[in-house]
């Protein structure tokens, strides 16, 4: 600009020397040119001074190329100057056009008036010229690109080369002062506002700095703008401002202002922006981000201008909570500071220097503290009633604190976060830590210092190194790694309550209310075991709803529940339940957990001996009593029913003391094992007891048993029985004793530990007896026997009355024998022999019924061996008289009998006088020795039956012929039977 006009006053002084005689009638010329110069439609006149108009004026560019691009103050004086001394000679000058390339100019300039027009400005002012000074007021200069347009007046001092503006800008919806001064080729200018503007960018045209700065300048504060000030100088020759001259002061009301362009905008009730020393300040007036309080918060650039020293530094202070709020800004500047408020106390302070080279690293100060407040560090939230944190860099250190997540754990917590890594190390000093529902705990510890490691990553991951046990606090879950229950296991009453010291335990808890858990356990002390092994291990998933804990092995053979305010249940299937180490003599004051139990297919082993086989069963364990019911298989009890052992029973019982106490569910059967004391006392009714005599001196059967009996039967040695209404009978080791009764039979048998014996049996009937005897030997009538003894051998005597012997072989042998043998040997006694077999229903193949008889005996245990000294009945067919004995190791018998017979016609004949004697002799009978040998199943007789039957004929000759005198007495004898039977 400042050359075009150079020029042109160059150009009208060669016109005017060219010109100048013709100037007084006006001289006009179409066009002409030279050199590098061309005008159209000139005309130039004098009236008092010249007058100058021009419609075009075209000047070649190449003339301005040749110039130097440079402007001094000492060129725009000189203009200026020239500009006087132009019209000291003329009265006006007016050019249309002035075409310089693309560019096209008006000028009008006389003594009141300068008016310039082009395609960049438009500027309009009165012009007062004295000697030194030239004055001109502006009504307008009008910058058409930038839209500026500058009112006011200037002072052009020429003897002190200085120009002065005092005026008025306005621009776009800007308006203000503007004050301004070039001398020694600075530009020195003041400027403020006289209303509100929306952005200061139009400052970029005179001040360009880095772009950080410059968005701070510029982009990242929102609102409307009051500039108090803007002083400055700029070095003309240089073109640059001097920029430690520039200073200013703007204000804006409800202001926004951005930190970091990707956080949101901070609101500001009162914006101050102060720019001084190459310092910009923002000072803001209770400022909010959302709606958190950031009072006291300010943010300012030093060395503004300077790429290389350029520094934000944003000073963040706030009572407001740590919330997404504050996060969001310290993200901005990639800060990840894990921990997030929801409510209590923090005062904050957080210090950034932001450096405007990337290479240069941001320097993050911070300090928190907070009192009573709901944190969370990702899913891990806590409550910290005290904290310090401090923030350097990218390392957070949490200190003072006393912080509780939910009823889980208390803790004073020492912590150091590194925010690059998402990890923390610190120490704790744990004062609860706690996993339970309700009232049902797993962790109860207390007063416990560890160190700790934290990986926040992903979740939180909380590494409790003392405990070894990790808790990884998911979105939906807190998940429980406890790698060793050593460590743990003091403080848990669900191990206590389930025995479970060693292992490993992992719980997930969804919420108080909702848990799920699997342990891993070894070394266990359970009372159980399966298939003869002792179980020391299991693997198992639990959970815990509410009161209820269930756990369960993985192939559900064992089953524990936890109930509040009831005992622990354990259920087992396929495992048996031990209590032998409890129910041991140096265990009783062993205390027993307090559970129940519920069994299926399991044995319940009270020891060594005593197995007891369950196809189900619930037991009951209270303060060292035992209760159960259930049904028992496999039994070993010696009782029986239907004639089979029984091995199964439905039974309810208790066990305390060491004594064990059953029943079944029709109390038909009560028992009592006094175990101390290897005694069973059992109360029967229709159940039989299973009685084996070699029980008597089975040393490694040392259990006794006392047992009342109702309608109950002795089984003895599995095929003989002893039946009863009622009985009372102990056996042990070298001791029984029965007390038997059965209708009008009563049998007593003792055997004490002596060696001392005694059986007394009296009124045994058929049905008793041959029930006892095994076999079916007796019929009708009634045996009594009493017998002692002592050392195996016992001596006694059976008494018989009435009774039919059935089903003894060697008897039915001897009777066969002799009621065929008179038949063959003596014709005479046929008929007799036939008679009696015929009507005496004592004398025939079906048995031998005995009036009355005695047997005399001993037997020896020991040895089996019987001796029967004295065997003697009466009876309707054949009297018996003699002894046997009988080995019952080799079934070998040895027996003499003296045998009467044929009683019936000894009766008959026995009544006739003088023939009784001819046929039966002075005995008046006949009779028999019988010797009987061989065994048991096939004995052998040897009879006088032959020979006696051979001599009868010659017998009763004798008496006839030779003994007359003794016949005669028998016919006196049977003449006075008839008397005194008259």
């Amino acid at each position: 600009m400042l050359k075009l006009i150079k020029l042109i006053i160059i150009v009208l002084l060669v016109l005017f020397l060219g010109l100048g005689v013709s100037l007084f009638s006006g001289i006009k010329i179409d066009s002409f040119s030279f050199n590098n110069f061309s005008v159209s439609q000139f005309y130039l006149k004098y009236d008092k001074k010249l007058i100058l108009e021009i419609d075009e004026l075209k000047i070649n560019s190449k003339l301005l190329a040749s110039k130097e691009d440079k402007t001094s103050q000492t060129d725009i004086l000189n203009i200026l100057s020239n500009v006087k001394k132009v019209l000291s000679f003329f009265k006006k000058i007016d050019v249309e056009r002035i075409k310089i390339a693309d560019n096209e100019f008006t000028v009008t300039l006389n003594n009141k008036l300068l008016y310039l027009d082009n395609k960049d400005i438009n500027l309009s002012a009165d012009l007062d010229l004295s000697a030194s000074q030239i004055f001109l007021n502006f009504y307008s200069v009008y910058h058409k690109q930038s839209g500026l347009t500058l009112i006011g007046k200037s002072k052009l001092d020429l003897s002190k080369n200085i120009f002065n503006f005092f005026g008025t800008y306005y621009y776009e919806d800007i308006s203000g002062e503007i004050n301004a001064q070039v001398a020694n080729n600075i530009f020195d200018f003041y400027v403020n506002s006289k209303n509100s503007f929306k952005s200061m960018k139009f400052l970029k045209q005179l001040f360009r700095l880095d772009s950080v700065a410059e968005a701070w300048m510029y982009d990242n504060v929102e609102g409307d703008i009051n500039l108090e000030y803007l002083y400055g100088k700029i070095d003309i020759e240089k073109k640059q401002a001097i920029m430690d001259s520039i200073k200013g002061r703007a204000y804006i009301k409800d202001a926004k202002i951005r930190f970091n362009e990707k956080a949101k905008t901070v609101d500001t009730k009162f914006l101050t922006i102060n720019y001084k020393n190459d310092t910009l300040y923002f000072d803001l007036e209770n400022p909010t981000y959302n709606e958190s309080k950031l009072y006291g918060s300010k943010v300012y650039i030093t060395d503004l201008t300077s790429l290389q020293k350029g520094v934000v530094h944003v000073d963040l202070k706030s009572e407001s909570m740590l919330n997404d709020d504050i996060l969001g800004i310290l993200k901005a500047y990639e800060i990840n500071l894990p921990l997030k408020q929801s409510s209590g106390e923090l005062k904050s302070r957080v210090y950034l220097k932001v450096p405007y080279l990337a290479s240069r690293k941001m320097e993050v100060l911070g300090e928190f503290k907070l009192k009573d407040a709901l944190l969370r560090l990702n899913n891990f939230e806590f409550k910290a009633f005290e904290a310090d944190v401090e923030l350097k860099d990218n390392i957070v250190d949490i200190k003072n604190s006393r912080i509780k997540h939910k009823e889980m754990l208390e803790s004073n917590l020492s912590l150091v976060i590194d925010t690059n890594t998402s990890t923390a190390t610190g120490e704790a000093k744990i004062n609860s830590f706690k996993i339970q529902s309700d009232k049902e705990s797993i962790i109860d510890a207390k007063d416990i210092s560890t160190k700790l490691d934290v990986d926040f990553k992903e979740s939180a991951k909380i590494d409790i190194k003392d405990l070894e046990t990790k808790i990884d606090i998911k979105e939906k879950s807190v998940d429980i790694d406890i790698k060793d229950l050593k460590k743990i296991y003091p403080y848990s009453k669900l191990l206590d309550n389930t025995g479970i010291k060693e292992g490993d335990l992992e719980v997930k808890v969804f919420d108080e209310n909702n848990i799920e858990f699997t342990i891993n356990a070894k070394n266990l002390d359970y009372p159980f075991s399966k298939d003869g092994e002792k179980i020391d291990k299991l693997s198992a998933n639990g959970t815990i709803n509410n009161d209820l804990i269930l756990i369960k092995t993985n192939n559900n053979d064992i089953q524990i529940v936890l109930e509040k305010e009831k005992n622990p249940l354990i259920k087992l299937n396929n495992v048996d339940l031990d209590l032998s180490n409890n129910t041991k003599k140096d265990s009783k004051d062993k205390a027993l957990p307090n559970i129940d139990l519920q069994l299926k297919n399991s044995f319940l082993i009270l020891d060594d001996k005593h197995k007891y086989k369950t196809s189900w069963a619930n037991i009951y364990i209270k303060n060292k009593n035992v209760k159960f019911e259930g049904e028992a298989l496999y039994l070993d009890l010696p009782i029986s029913k239907n004639g089979k052992k029984v091995r199964s029973l439905e039974l309810n019982g208790d066990y305390k003391n060491r004594i064990v106490d059953l029943i079944t569910k029709d109390k038909k059967l009560k028992l009592k094992y006094e175990i101390d004391k290897e005694k069973i006392t059992m109360d029967l009714e229709d159940f039989d007891v299973i009685y084996n005599t070699n029980q008597e001196s089975d040393d490694s059967s040392k259990t006794s048993y006392y047992i009342n009996g109702k309608n109950s039967n002795i089984i003895i040695n599995e095929k003989y029985i002893a039946k009863a209404d009622n009985y009372n009978f102990i056996f042990e080791n070298y001791k029984t004793d029965i007390d038997l009764k059965y209708k009008d039979t009563t049998f007593v048998y003792h055997k004490d530990f002596e060696g001392v014996l005694s059986v007394d049996a009296k009124n045994m009937n058929d049905e008793f007896l041959n029930s006892i005897l095994g076999k079916n030997l007796v019929q009708g009538g009634t045996v009594n026997i009493s017998a002692s003894g002592k050392d195996g051998k016992i001596y006694g005597t059976a008494f018989l009355e009435k009774n039919k012997i059935l089903d003894l072989a060697i008897l039915n042998n001897l009777l066969i024998l002799i009621n065929t043998s008179p038949g063959i040997i003596n014709p005479f006694l046929v008929i007799p022999s036939v008679v009696g077999m015929a009507t005496n229903e004592g004398f025939n193949l079906n048995g031998y019924r005995v009036i009355e008889g005695r047997v005399d005996f001993s037997y020896d245990f020991n040895s089996k061996f019987l001796n029967m000294q004295k065997i003697t009945t009466k009876g309707n067919g054949i009297d018996f008289d003699g002894n046997a004995t009988i080995d019952f190791d080799s079934s070998k018998i040895d027996s003499k009998l003296h045998l009467v017979f044929l009683k019936d016609y000894s009766k008959i004949v026995g009544a006739i006088p003088v023939i009784n004697y001819v046929l039966l002799g002075d005995e008046k009978r006949v009779d028999t020795e019988v010797e009987i040998f061989g065994t048991l199943d096939d004995p052998k007789y040897k009879t006088n039956l032959v020979k006696d039957g051979v001599s009868a004929p010659v017998n009763f000759l004798k008496r006839v012929i030779t003994s007359p005198v003794k016949l005669i007495e028998t016919i006196g004898e049977g003449l006075s039977g008839d008397k005194k039977k008259e």
